[in-house]
């Protein structure tokens, strides 16, 4: 990054975390506008939102399904990933790939919303909301599950913090912090969402936070995708 300009970086936070990469490009173009003094536009924003949103639920769901299958939960894990990859194709479409997105430019977007998208990443939020009750039936009240994840993996919230945690993982310790609300970037400060905060900070509770992060982010996307209002994706100074 020290010998490449701010628009080459952008591919290489693809791979900070190939599951959200969406929010790894958009988390330093943010750092870099602010650097700069450029406020992106207003439909740009929103957009970002509702992308960031998208990859949020699509880490979620491999988590959660990955936690399933370690646990012999196989069926739950067919349920997540079959969530995950619906999210998958909602963003091919948008950015052109699956997973090293490399989507935004520095004072916005690459391209704007594609024909149609906004219904389809309607429909797809309607089946991970009938996918997440499945997932929510086969693991949070099983016995075993239960059994095998509460009081495990205990991380005090001191140590949470002193480690740098973030998150989910931060807030399963009873630690309310969450940046989209302590300090609001683009348009999050519109976005009407709870954050949900857990008390044990095992790893039930680190489930939980993303069993319900999952849904608070599927209201997010949506009300992102209809507020967003028309005009410029990108400031018109750095095409």
């Amino acid at each position: 990054s020290e010998t490449h300009t701010y628009w080459q970086v952008i591919p290489y936070t693809d791979r900070l975390n190939y599951v959200s990469a969406i929010m790894n490009n958009l988390g330093f173009l943010n750092a870099v506008e602010k650097l700069v003094g450029l406020e992106i536009p207003e439909r740009a924003q929103y957009i970002r939102v509702a992308a960031s949103e998208l990859h949020r639920m699509h880490d979620h769901l491999t988590c959660v399904g990955a936690i399933g299958l370690e646990l012999g939960g196989f069926s739950a894990f067919l349920y997540a990933i079959e969530g995950r990859e619906l999210i998958m194709d909602r963003v091919s479409e948008l950015t052109g790939a699956r997973l090293t997105t490399t989507f935004g430019r520095v004072g916005g977007l690459n391209r704007d919303l594609p024909d149609g998208w906004i219904d389809r990443v309607n429909r797809t939020l309607d089946k991970i909301h009938e996918l997440l009750g499945e997932v929510d039936g086969l693991l949070t009240a099983n016995r075993i599950f239960v059994d095998r994840m509460r009081g495990t993996g205990v991380i005090t919230a001191q140590d949470a913090l002193d480690f740098g945690f973030t998150g989910p993982c931060l807030r399963a310790n009873g630690i309310n912090y969450d940046v989209r609300k302590a300090h609001p970037y683009w348009v999050y400060d519109r976005m009407n969402f709870d954050v949900p905060v857990g008390q044990n900070g095992d790893n039930y509770d680190r489930y939980l936070m993303r069993m319900e992060e999952l849904k608070q982010s599927e209201a997010i996307v949506r009300q992102a995708l209809e507020e967003a209002p028309p005009g410029p994706i990108i400031v018109d100074d750095w095409r």
